[in-house]
């Protein structure tokens, strides 16, 4: 089989890493630079709004700026509407369920506040809308159209656009948690103090009070504490996992479904797929992948080496 006829599978650590990967797909011929569909398989939809630090309108085809920016600025559920604003994705649809039954597909827009490309809006399109972007009063800027569709593994797929599809280990098995991520950051005994001290401590008043501090000893905490709990989502064993992957491996035969590229996340550092089943989950998956593709597989640490302008957590390196 020819180099140009292997399908390149993507493994990243965590979800935001996804975004630069689509940019490394488009820039290589591997999906189209807009209007792709992307097939997001996962137990979350991964569709949180964050204000950025920098604008992503700045961004050019740089894959290091690229590379760099989504370590800096997405947490690993922030990254599919910054993508659709900038028009890689048009066509989303979140396979989500383990039955038959599909959502109605929904045109919705993102657009960007004061056209800053730092925060976004997202929502239904409606007969107002239009006039509501064209009005002088309208903050609500530059914008893209995308239509979103939620189904299940017993349900019917088919596009005629580049497909990405994008899985999280955490479909097959779901911890739901950041049980395996040390959630704490050593800081200054007068950051302690000031925290302890000022009861209106800008991180005391935030919507969420997630924060907390600890002493050991001789040196200081800072604590991130945050419920997660979602019904349904729970650590399953390896006799579900396996009819998961292979009702999985069936739905791509059945609707003869073509990516451009795939990625697969690990999510085990964040521990939203349990630690001691990741790597299990991952060659289950892979081998079912291998049975429709010719799979050529990279590890986002080959990539670190050569657009790495910005260092991580060294753990998240090829294994």
């Amino acid at each position: 089989m020819t180099e140009e006829s292997t399908l390149p599978l993507f493994i990243i650590e965590e979800h935001h890493e996804a975004f630069f990967i689509w940019n490394y797909g488009y820039y290589h011929g591997f999906i189209n630079p807009c209007g792709n569909t992307l097939l997001h398989v996962d137990s979350h939809d991964d569709m949180v709004i964050a204000l950025l630090q920098s604008s992503i309108d700045e961004l050019e085809d740089d894959l290091s700026r690229i590379y760099e920016y989504g370590y800096k600025e997405f947490g690993i559920a922030s990254f599919i509407i910054p993508a659709i604003y900038r028009g890689i994705i048009n066509n989303y649809t979140f396979l989500c369920k383990y039955d038959a039954s599909s959502g109605k597909r929904t045109n919705r827009y993102v657009a960007s506040y004061q056209s800053e490309g730092k925060f976004f809006k997202t929502g239904e399109i409606n007969p107002l809308f239009r006039l509501q972007l064209e009005s002088d009063e309208n903050p609500w800027g530059e914008y893209q159209f995308y239509s979103y569709q939620e189904i299940g593994l017993g349900s019917s797929f088919a596009t005629g656009q580049s497909l990405i599809l994008d899985i999280d280990l955490d479909y097959f098995s779901c911890d739901n948690s950041l049980s395996s991520a040390d959630t704490k950051i050593e800081i200054t005994a007068e950051a302690y103090h000031d925290f302890q001290n000022n009861k209106y401590h800008p991180f005391k008043i935030m919507p969420a009070a997630a924060l907390s501090v600890s002493r050991e000893k001789d040196r200081y905490y800072l604590h991130y504490n945050e419920w997660q709990e979602v019904p349904g989502l729970k650590k399953v064993s390896r006799d579900i996992i396996d009819k998961r992957i292979a009702r999985f491996i069936n739905f791509l035969t059945r609707n003869s479904i073509k990516p451009g590229l795939i990625d697969i996340c690990r999510s085990r550092f964040s521990g939203y797929t349990p630690d001691e089943q990741w790597e299990y989950i991952e060659k289950k998956l892979i081998d079912g992948l291998n049975q429709l593709y010719s799979l050529k597989v990279t590890h986002i640490g080959e990539l670190d080496r050569i657009y790495g302008g910005y260092h991580g957590n060294s753990n998240a390196g090829n294994d």
